[in-house]
């Protein structure tokens, strides 16, 4: 294979339904010097056809098919199977990216990693909705600064993720011992956006910010996040973010501390929530339902202490206090109309 400047990977389980239209965003990219890695992990529906149909096609995609070890597993054998010295990109399946978006990051190599924004797109409306691209706006900072902006999103739009960074492949080699030392009790989260990306951000050096939408993200009920039935990137998660509390306080980060705080407990509510209302397993149940309820008296002295600096951040502190006075009437009220209602809705 032609030595190319990037290596872009795409995990995919079960991702037929949106799959052609992803990869035609990339192939349509205007930037041509890349490699396309797609790691189809263990699919039973039409994903490994597809993929194996895209590869003849073109000699710049390379296929494995592999047995299902989740995203974090599939995007790092993804990248073992990328050349040597490219950057690296993760993508999702089922996302659409402007045809720019590789050209703009690549301009910008004196960088740990670039990142770009997104817009959550529901899944009827993504192949309708156009790119909003205006003048760049580019910033280069910390990645301190980065991990500020994390929790303020009026400056971020709120959208940092994994999938969008353009990651240097010396900065990402050295990064991994702070991210797969969390392999072993987080194998299907060491990877993902809510370990992985804090962890970047504290330890790069240099940013490159380009504040604009590149990427349609799609929402639809086939969405991890949107499941109500719980499964293991669930349970995980629970963990995943009370290491992160634990990371903030020793990096002595008192602001992202206090602000991961709220988010944690909004998390192991939630879990809750789908285990008490949809988890068929009752030894699974009686065993996460003891570990909410150990995370919820582990921080609560300091969830009380915390001061709101938004009407919104005073009204979910009540909701979250609500459910340690009475369980059932949070969950009649705040879980059913917060994740019974919302999180159903078929799109």
């Amino acid at each position: 294979m032609k030595k190319c400047e990037l290596s872009i990977i795409i995990p995919i389980y079960n991702g037929d339904r949106f799959l052609k239209e992803t990869l035609d965003s990339v192939l349509n990219q205007s930037y041509k010097d890349y490699e396309l890695i797609l790691v189809d992990d263990g699919s039973t529906d039409d994903t490994a056809r597809i993929c194996d149909l895209y590869a003849a096609k073109d000699t710049r995609i390379r296929v494995r098919h592999q047995q299902n070890g989740g995203m974090s597993n599939a995007r790092d054998n993804g990248y073992k199977m990328a050349q040597k010295d490219t950057w690296i990109a993760f993508l999702d399946a089922d996302d659409i990216f402007h045809r720019d978006m590789f050209r703009d990051m690549m301009k910008y190599k004196n960088s740990d990693f670039v990142i770009v924004c997104f817009k959550n797109v529901l899944s009827s409306k993504i192949s309708d909705c156009p790119f909003d691209i205006h003048e760049k706006h580019i910033k280069n900072i910390s990645g301190k600064e980065m991990l500020y902006r994390l929790f303020e999103p009026e400056k971020n739009n709120g959208n940092f993720s994994i999938v969008g960074m353009l990651i240097n492949r010396d900065f990402y080699a050295k990064m991994q011992k702070y991210i797969y030392n969390a392999k072993a009790v987080l194998p299907q989260n060491y990877l993902n956006d809510v370990y992985c990306v804090p962890r970047l951000f504290f330890y790069a050096e240099k940013v490159t910010l380009l504040n604009n939408a590149y990427i349609h993200r799609r929402i639809s009920r086939y969405t991890d996040s949107r499941l109500i039935k719980p499964n293991a990137l669930h349970y995980e998660l629970a963990l995943a973010n009370k290491m992160n509390l634990e990371f903030y306080k020793k990096q002595g980060c008192r602001f992202a501390y206090e602000k991961h705080l709220i988010g944690f407990y909004l998390v192991i509510l939630k879990l809750w929530y789908q285990i008490v209302t949809s988890e068929p397993d009752l030894s699974k149940q009686k065993k996460y339902v003891k570990l909410v309820e150990k995370y919820y008296k582990e921080y609560h002295e300091e969830l009380v202490k915390i001061r709101c600096r938004t009407f919104r951040e005073h009204i979910i502190k009540r909701t979250i206090l609500l459910w340690g006075v009475n369980k059932t009437f949070w969950k009649i009220t705040v879980g059913n109309i917060r994740y019974g209602v919302l999180y159903r809705i078929q799109t």
